[in-house]
């Protein structure tokens, strides 16, 4: 089963946690991806390049900055192929990021198809455009009625047109808020909170990656994202380095 697995920062990591990080991970990617476990894992740029967008009464409204006003952001998410929730929790403890963030494990539902343009985005190869990821973020109350399984609908046939399009990378709708474990290592102890992470109790009902010219094309896709009518779709680009 297709997983993605969050990276949770709660700031920028204390440079001894830095250096850590930096010395101990890329011996943990090359083992899971040795391993087939991780497909593809890519990094965000900061929060203060991000914006949510909304869509209410047909009016599009765009706010600076991250979904989530906290110190807490997404900082990064891998796509991993695990055989259950204990091995996800398993791989996730063994990474270095966990010693000092949370990882958030969650499965897609419906699976997860990886196609030879996303690969090339996992391995940074973006052909010049720009890769954007696309949120949707769900508040405890939604501002309007609304109807799950119609609503999945129309994000697939979302999905489905900005495929033929050529710009959307990959994608899909992820199990609800009961089907997330956050992962944290402290002192060489798992803790374990079921759950998204986040303070807030809001969290992401899928994920989305778009390849852009530039910044206002992600935002008008995350626009015309039916999930914008109801919630907030966060775009946010990924760090080129």
């Amino acid at each position: 089963m297709r997983y993605v697995s969050i990276i949770w920062a709660a700031g920028m990591p204390a440079p001894a946690d830095l250096a850590v990080i930096q010395r101990e991970l890329p011996a943990w990617v090359d083992d899971v991806n040795a391993r087939g476990i991780r497909l593809i894992g890519r990094e965000l740029d900061l929060p203060d390049t991000g914006v949510t967008v909304r869509v209410r009464d047909g009016e599009t409204l765009v706010t600076d900055g991250p979904f989530a006003e906290t110190k807490e952001f997404v900082a990064g998410f891998d796509v991993d192929e695990f055989a259950d929730r204990d091995e996800a929790i398993q791989v996730a403890a063994s990474c270095p990021i966990s010693w000092f963030q949370a990882i958030e494990v969650r499965p897609f539902t419906g699976g997860l198809t990886l196609t030879e343009q996303a690969l090339a985005f996992g391995r940074g190869q973006d052909g010049g455009a720009t890769p954007y990821l696309l949120g949707a973020w769900a508040a405890e109350s939604p501002t309007a009625v609304l109807d799950d399984k119609k609503l999945v609908a129309e994000c697939e046939s979302w999905r489905q047109d900005v495929r033929a399009r050529g710009v959307h990378v990959l994608g899909n709708e992820l199990g609800g808020r009961d089907t997330a474990t956050t992962v944290r290592v402290r002192d060489g102890k798992t803790v374990l909170s079921d759950g998204p992470s986040g303070e807030t109790g809001e969290f992401m009902t899928s994920i989305d990656v778009v390849s852009c010219a530039d910044r206002q094309q992600a935002i008008d896709l995350a626009a015309a994202h039916p999930a914008a009518r109801y919630h907030s779709v966060e775009v946010r680009p990924f760090y080129q380095g």
